[in-house]
This record gives C-alpha cells, structure tokens and sequence, in this order.
C-alpha cells in the first residue's frame, strides 16, 4: 500500500511524523483509487500492478473482519478503542428487545441481577403471568434451573449474567466453562478432567465434588488428574505415577483404593492423604512481631464487583491473601497495590482506583505470575537461562572446533550452521494435514535435540552440545562437571524443584508453576531488602512435596529481605503464612471485602472467614 501511497503524492521515504497534513489525511483516508505501481520480486525484477488503495482507516476495518483468531484480534486491538454503545447503553440488545417488560423489568435490567436474585424473582413473577402461559413458564424455568443449579453448585451464585466474560478470573472462568459442558443431562459419557480444582477455593471444590457425584450418578465415569487432596480423598480408585517427576517418573508406584493407598508402603501421597504428614515447614512471626520491619499501606476505591478495600501487609514476611474464586483477591494485588507501587516507584500517577497507598522505602517490585515464558519453541530453559551462551563459548575453545574453524555462533541452534537443516534448529516440524490444522511433529532427523549430525564429534565431557540439550537440569549437573558457570546457573533451578526439566525443553510449553519458578531463578541468591514480590497462585499443579520447596523459596526471599505476598487456595501455604488477609463475598453478594486478617490463629478464631472453615480441618 505505500508503494500505492507514494503514486497519491506521499513521500515514502520521510518519518511519517514528517509528513504534511495533506499527506497524512491520504494516508488516514484517501480514495479507494488504482494505480499502477511497480513492485521488486526476491530475484531483482519488477512486475508492474495495478493496486486498489486501501487507506489506513479501511485496512485496519478490513483486518478486523477477517480476523478469526485471538492473536489476530489482538493484533489489530491496539489501533481500536473500545466505549460503551450510545444506542443500547452497554446493554447489547435494541429498543425493540428492551420494550417487552416481565414483572416490570426487561431483559436487560434482568441480565444486571446476579444468579443468586435471577433464581429468587423467577418463581415470583411466574404467579403473575396470565394462567393460559404458566405451564409454559414453568418448563422454561426448569430449563433454566438444569443450567443455574450447576453454576450455583460450583460457587457463583454472585456473579451477574451481563459480567463479561474477560473480567472472571482464571477460576470462575473454568467453573463456567465446566457447567457449560454438564448442562445437559448425559450417561455413559466419560469425562477426562486435567487439574479442575486449579483456581478453587475450598469451598468451591466443594461445589465441584458435588458436580462430579451427580454425574456418576447419572451413570457416567470420570478419570482426573489433580493433586489437591481433598479431591484425592473422594476417589474411588486411584492410580499413582512416580517416584519423581522428568526421567525418574512414569512408573505406576501404587494403586488402589484410597485405603490401599494409604496403606501402601511405595505411595508417596498416602502420608498426605492420612493426614499423617503435614508441610507446616516454617517459623512464623508472633503477633507481637509481624509489623517490626514496617508496614504497606492500602487504600483501594470499588472496582468490578469488589468493595472499597483498606488493608495493612507487613514488610519482610510472608503474607497470603486468600479468598473464593472472584472475591477480589486479583483486583486487590494485581490491579491495584501492583501498578500503585510501580507508579510510586517510576514517580508516576497513581491509577484511578487507588486511594492512597504508602510503601515507604520499597524500591522494586516484581510480579511472578504463570503466564508462559517465551512466545515461540525457539525459547527453551539453554536460552533462557543464559546457559546456551555459556556452552557455546566453551565448546569454541575446543581443539577441535578451531580446527573445523567453528566459532561460538555457530553452535547456536537459531543461526548456527551447526544447527538441523531439517527443522531449522526448532526440533519441529509442521506438516500440513489438508482440511486439518496442521500438525507439529518431533524433527526425525534430530530427535527434537535441534542440531545435525556435524556436532557429535565435538565433544565436551564426553557429551555433544545436541547429546546436553537432552539431559535434565540434575543430569546436568553430574556430567558438566568444571563448567562453573553453567552449573551455577543449573544449581538454581535445581535447587526450586525444576531439576527434571531438560535442558532443550521449549520454555512455552512449562505448566504455570514451572514458569513461576524459572522466573525466580533469577533473584535467588540476591539481596532483596525493600522488595516486593507478588506470586499469583504458585501452587498450581503442584504435589505436596512441591509445594514444601515452594514454600522454602519464600523463605529464602524473606531471609534475604523480601516481602512476599501471595495469592493462594493451598491450604498449607495459607497455613504456614506470617499474616493472612481473607476475602469473600457478603451476604447478599454486594462485592468482595476483607472477612478476617491476622496470623493463623486469628483467621481460626474468625466467625466470618469462608477460609477458616477449612484451615481447621488440616489444623486440629
């Protein structure tokens, strides 16, 4: 289009910003004229064109209607902004639609009422409709029970029916999806559920129990995969995989019913389901000493469905804000102590939903959330832990390479020549499946190890850089044996639990809590004194025994300094928090408050904690 552009009278070859104000509204909006127009191929040679402008208003128009996917979307939402509909108010639906009223209402006012009052006025205004309607009535309010009561059971009872559906949080969105999938009454049906008690509160889980119960009873099976021993419990049989996670793991260690499990000498979730281990791993503060290095002040106004919210976190301890899934819990941290601190911290203007905030003396703040680390295969654990750098320096000062006249860049499986000419050093393959999606495969020729055959001969304690690629993190260790770099590096994430990852794994493809703690990797070992660092549920996907490293993580970071703020369900962090700050929904399902706040011991004694219920099951 420039090249049509600069046929219009726009000069192509100046800074846009340079351009006149008749140049700039061809550019914005010109006619959709023809022009010949001659454009280079890759060999040199110019064919000529005849080309329809397509202004810059009318591009992004036509991308916007073409796009199919959210990457897509995304591409083009940063050239749109997005306001509330003059004509329907937000509403979505017109004039017509919002004239017809039942009880008095229309179905506009009913979508702003949340489950809990729509589950309430249905059977009122039932009575009130003409007798010839009501048996109509009826079977449409039990077609519309069939779907609520699966939402009711799964804890969002408070949630309205006009809440978009990108303002949920990862929990709530799950619950939805999954009572989208039971609405309709099935049997014989089974049902694969890969961790759903992620982002569940306690009593949510509840909620998802009961879901599950109905649909065996209805003749249905369920096979998941979960870790949260409360789920575990409730299972009829149990399969369990070990003894460790990477090389050491797909072994069927025991299984059975959760008797033989626990009785089972080979289980390593037995103790945990016996309530006889337990992960209270710390040394809490006293009540006396929770607030001796200082405190974080914050003051936040109403946001989404979440109240006004003043709170108190101390400095230099490990505080967990706990809560049901939509409570507030991500509004309070995420979209409002995280961006104020940011803003104090860069001098910049608080955000508008921050009354007052005073973190006097923090210098740094960092969110660890489970978003993935890299965008594409290319990123793995070498790469982003520098480690591949270091490796390519020491296999260039081998005798061998000099003589081949190798140099550090070429062992790069980006742009090295040494890397697989087959996949292009990304250890795929895409192969295109007519009328499918196409598929990625493993690179035949490199096994996935992302270099040609040309790099085993060159040898570095005994291993090529492709043959290293394949080891774990722990194997690693053990064979890179004088690499002091390299092993410093490898040590730490040993040292958070990620010892089984491979070297070349694809860093998109870690689960949420492997990418946390490979952000980590990084602080580990540094001073940290005035920091803040906010965890988004780390405790997801995580084994018991994981979560006891998770939890002496934190603690390094507060022996160095930190203070460590999280946001969990886990019963045992919460557990083994120095302050915990409780939020839930009231009553009537007005928005999020704080219930309870304190040490442990305060949170049990609390009549209006939701979480409290379930800390002393695990406590007494």
């Amino acid at each position: 289009m420039y090249h049509v552009a600069g046929e219009l009278g726009v000069r192509v070859d100046v800074p846009f910003k340079d351009l006149s104000d008749e140049e700039k509204e061809i550019v914005y909006n010109g006619p959709s004229v023809k022009r010949y127009i001659n454009i280079p191929s890759k060999n040199g040679k110019l064919f000529e064109l005849n080309a329809e402008y397509r202004n810059a208003h009318k591009a992004v128009e036509e991308a916007l209607k073409k796009a199919k996917t959210e990457k897509g979307l995304q591409r083009i939402n940063k050239y749109l902004k997005t306001e509330v509909c003059r004509e329907c108010n937000g509403t979505r639906l017109n004039k017509r639609a919002n004239s017809t009223l039942l009880g008095g209402i229309n179905i506009s006012e009913a979508s702003k009422m949340t489950l809990k009052d729509l589950v309430n006025w249905i059977p009122k205004i039932i009575n009130d409709l003409p007798l010839e309607m009501q048996d109509m009535a009826k079977n449409i309010a039990e077609e519309f029970m069939d779907n609520a009561n699966i939402i009711l059971d799964l804890g969002l009872s408070y949630i309205s029916l006009d809440r978009p559906s990108n303002t949920l949080s990862t929990g709530e969105l799950q619950r939805v999806q999954l009572a989208r999938t039971l609405r309709n009454p099935t049997t014989g049906v089974l049902y694969v559920l890969d961790e759903p008690s992620i982002g569940l509160h306690p009593s949510n889980v509840d909620g998802l129990i009961s879901v599950m119960e109905r649909l065996i009873e209805d003749g249905n099976s369920i096979v998941l995969v979960d870790h949260d021993v409360r789920i575990l419990k409730v299972a009829d049989y149990m399969i369990e995989m070990g003894p460790q996670a990477g090389h050491n793991s797909s072994n069927v260690i025991a299984e059975g019913t959760i008797d033989e499990i626990e009785d089972n000498v080979n289980s390593i979730i037995g103790k945990f389901l016996s309530n006889e281990e337990k992960i209270i791993i710390r040394e809490k503060s006293n009540r006396e000493d929770l607030f001796e290095n200082g405190e974080i002040e914050l003051s936040t106004r109403e946001i989404h469905n979440v109240k006004p919210l003043n709170v108190k976190i101390p400095k230099g301890k490990l505080t967990v804000v706990s809560g049901v899934s939509g409570s507030g819990k991500t509004t309070m941290l995420l979209e409002s102590l995280y961006p104020g601190v940011k803003s104090l911290i860069n001098d910049e203007k608080l955000p508008n939903n921050i009354d007052y905030i005073n973190c006097d003396s923090i210098k740094k703040i960092e969110l660890i959330d489970s978003v993935p680390i890299g965008k594409n295969v290319r990123s793995t654990v070498a790469t982003y832990s520098g480690v591949l750098d270091d490796l390519r320096k020491e296999f260039a000062k081998l005798d061998i390479s000099k003589e081949k006249g190798y140099n550090a860049s070429d062992f790069s499986y980006n742009t090295g020549s040494l890397r697989c000419p087959t996949c292009n050093g990304t250890g795929t393959i895409s192969m295109d499946v007519q009328f499918l999606p196409d598929v990625e495969i493993t690179c035949p020729d490199c096994d996935g190890l992302r270099y040609g055959e040309d790099v085993d001969e060159i040898l570095l304690n005994g291993l090529s850089i492709s043959q290293i690629m394949g080891l774990t993190i722990d194997q690693a260790l053990d064979e890179l044996i004088g690499l002091e770099k390299v092993n410093n590096k490898l040590g730490k994430f040993s040292n958070l639990g990620l010892g089984y990852l491979t070297i070349g794994e694809a860093t998109p493809s870690l689960s949420g809590g492997e990418a946390q703690r490979l952000k980590l990797a990084s602080e580990i070992g540094k001073s940290q004194r005035n920091s803040i660092f906010i965890f988004d549920e780390p405790s997801i996907g995580l084994h018991p025994l994981d979560v006891r490293v998770l939890l002496s993580v934190f603690q390094t970071l507060i022996d160095n300094g930190a203070t460590v703020i999280v946001i969990e369900h886990d019963l045992d962090i919460i557990s083994n928090a120095d302050y915990i700050i409780d939020i839930g929904i009231d009553e009537n399902h007005c928005g999020g408050d704080v219930l309870a706040c304190g040490t442990l011991e305060d949170i049990l004694d609390s009549k209006e904690s939701i979480t409290a219920k379930y800390l002393r099951e695990i406590n007494f």
